[in-house]
């Protein structure tokens, strides 16, 4: 591509020529046709001729100047060669945008393939520490039934000895108690060891009984329960049948009052759970999941070490990542399904490396959908009255999409705040907090803003050592449940 000044030197030679060639045409030489051959003449004898000539017939002084008309072809050349180094100097901007763009393009995916090799390497690395724990497991089990072998006999062996022995005792289980004939009466001196023998026998055909009543009655457990939710079904037919008018009033049928055993919808009903872990089906057509409650609490996000790397990409998020006992995320599929089925409160737990703990809550929260990029579209009221209080440093976000280190969805038209922060999160441009920043467990007091920090609870420098965010459903009927 030719440059402005090219282009302007260009212009100003053609300039040149054009006024050449316009002097040349005002010029008025005129050569007389030629009727007959000239006559030969000498070298002095034409230079005499031609200076007197010159000197006898000068111009006259009312000769009219020559009219050119390459003038107005200069000036509008001169007008294009300018449009011409406006669109070059246009191109040009350009070029250096697309440059710029391209140079954070290449940035963005170093740093994105530099991420995938940490989790490769930590994958890699945990892939071979299971693999040499069941290596050692295999081992440690050949060992444990090599002496088996040894001290109980061969393993087919003592199977068989094993279903005989089962056989026998169901025989004994199911033959009818009957008094023993007089020849078959134990003698007086039978040894004591033949009686120990027959007791242990018992007492093993007992416990065969009591595990096989046992399953019976799981088995009837779960039909009650079948039927139990037969009869709310049906209830709930009959009870949409019968008038308005006559329910409540003298006279009309009462319904019996069943146990609600229909699956739990929130932590509210955490009497239901198993070592805090309840599984959750928030209706009847949507897939069951486990939550991890606290209280009545249900627990999105739980951070207290450095063993599970929160710098993720979009489906890592999107399904959530970690265990339910220990540090994870819930995953934004099942946060915006718990908070679209109701209204929720947030609150967020925070603890320095010195023990301090501090609250921050807020009046309601709630998630977008993917096909929104799950934006925080609902942010009540800072509780402040919650003591001792973290302040509010999420406020700033409400409305922000939600951002990962390869899914840029923030308000900054010139960074990526996901990874600037090392984390993920709601980012306006870019933001006050970053719960979901990494874990520094050393130099925890000068972390940066890549950090866990909470704005206005020890400041953007300082990585917090736990975080738990919990949301718990408000309203009448959820509390009914």
């Amino acid at each position: 591509m030719m440059c402005a000044a090219q282009l302007k030197a260009m212009a100003i030679g053609i300039a040149c020529i054009l006024a050449a060639i316009c002097v040349c045409e005002g010029s008025s030489l005129v050569e007389p046709p030629m009727t007959q051959a000239p006559p030969t003449l000498s070298p002095a004898h034409v230079r005499s001729r031609l200076r007197t000539n010159f000197r006898a017939s000068p111009v006259s002084a009312t000769t009219t100047p020559p009219r050119c008309e390459y003038k107005e072809l200069m000036t509008n050349l001169h007008d294009r060669v300018g449009i011409l180094a406006t669109l070059d100097e246009d191109q040009r901007h350009r070029l250096e945008v697309i440059d710029k763009k391209l140079d954070q393009l290449v940035d963005s995916n170093a740093a994105r393939m530099e991420s995938l090799k940490a989790q490769q390497l930590n994958f890699q690395q945990r892939l071979d520490s299971f693999e040499h724990i069941q290596r050692l497991s295999r081992s440690t089990l050949d060992e444990l039934k090599g002496e088996t072998d040894l001290t109980l006999g061969p393993r087919r062996v003592r199977e068989l000895k094993q279903k005989l022995s089962n056989r026998r005792k169901m025989k004994d289980i199911s033959r009818s108690v009957r008094s023993a004939p007089q020849q078959y009466a134990p003698l007086p001196n039978s040894s004591a060891g033949n009686i120990d023998i027959s007791l242990t026998d018992r007492l093993d055909a007992l416990a065969t009984l009591l595990t096989s009543t046992a399953l019976s009655v799981r088995t009837v457990q779960e039909d009650v329960f079948k039927l139990t939710q037969a009869i709310n079904r049906q209830r709930r037919l009959s009870h949409r049948r019968v008038p308005p008018n006559l329910i409540g009033q003298p006279g009309a049928a009462a319904f019996p009052a069943y146990p609600r055993l229909s699956p739990a919808t929130s932590c509210l009903q955490y009497y239901l759970s198993v070592q805090g872990i309840l599984k959750l089906q928030l209706t009847p057509e949507s897939e069951s999941f486990y939550v991890a409650c606290d209280g009545d609490w249900t627990v999105i996000l739980n951070r207290s070490s450095d063993e599970i790397n929160f710098e993720r990409g979009w489906l890592d998020y999107k399904d959530g990542f970690g265990n339910l006992a220990g540090d994870f995320f819930i995953g934004l599929n099942k946060l915006h399904a718990l908070t679209s089925a109701a209204i929720h409160e947030l609150r967020i737990v925070f603890e320095d490396f010195d023990g301090h703990v501090a609250y921050a809550g807020y009046s309601t929260f709630a998630i977008g959908s993917e096909r929104e990029l799950y934006p925080l579209s609902l942010l009540g009221r800072f509780q402040s009255d919650l003591s001792p209080s973290a302040g509010d440093s999420l406020s700033y976000h409400a409305g922000a999409k939600f951002s990962t280190i390869d899914s840029d969805n923030d308000n900054c038209l010139d960074c990526s705040c996901a990874q600037r922060y090392k984390g993920a999160g709601w980012f306006n441009n870019c933001g006050t907090s970053n719960i979901l920043g990494q874990y520094h467990q050393q130099n925890y007091a000068k972390a940066g803003e890549s950090g866990i920090f909470w704005d206005t609870f020890q400041g953007k420098d300082y990585s917090l050592r736990r975080v738990r965010m919990m949301i718990r459903p408000i309203g009448e009927e959820e509390a009914r449940r």
